[in-house]
């Protein structure tokens, strides 16, 4: 996932997108698929899946947690994410249960 994905962490809560990089090597956004708000998920799960113009991109879960908030507009309208993937055009929200899994989730998030 390096340079694909990107996350920043409010206390338990992790906010996950997709970076301008990776916008930029496939291509427009066409399709985004979010999960249901409340879902429960398990570290490593795929939670959102971002099919662009050259490829697709499968965004992990980087902890056990739950869901507490989708980007609606961005669901909606995937473009958004295109146009400003850092802002307006973020995934999902999640609340986490075990903080010290970021460490490892960001270590991957570099080394793939």
């Amino acid at each position: 996932m390096e340079g694909k994905v990107w996350f920043s962490r409010k206390l338990s809560v992790v906010t996950l997108g997709i970076t301008a990089a990776a916008v930029e090597e496939l291509g427009e956004v066409t399709r985004v698929e979010l999960p249901d708000t409340e879902l429960d998920f398990d570290k490593g799960e795929v939670i959102a899946t971002v099919d662009c113009e050259n490829g697709s991109i499968e965004v992990e879960a980087p902890a056990a947690g739950l869901v507490v908030e989708i980007n609606e507009t961005a669901k909606n309208e995937p473009g958004i994410i295109s146009e400003d993937p850092f802002e307006e055009g973020w995934l999902v929200k999640i609340e986490i249960q075990d903080k010290t899994d970021l460490k490892e989730y960001a270590k991957g998030i570099e080394a793939d």
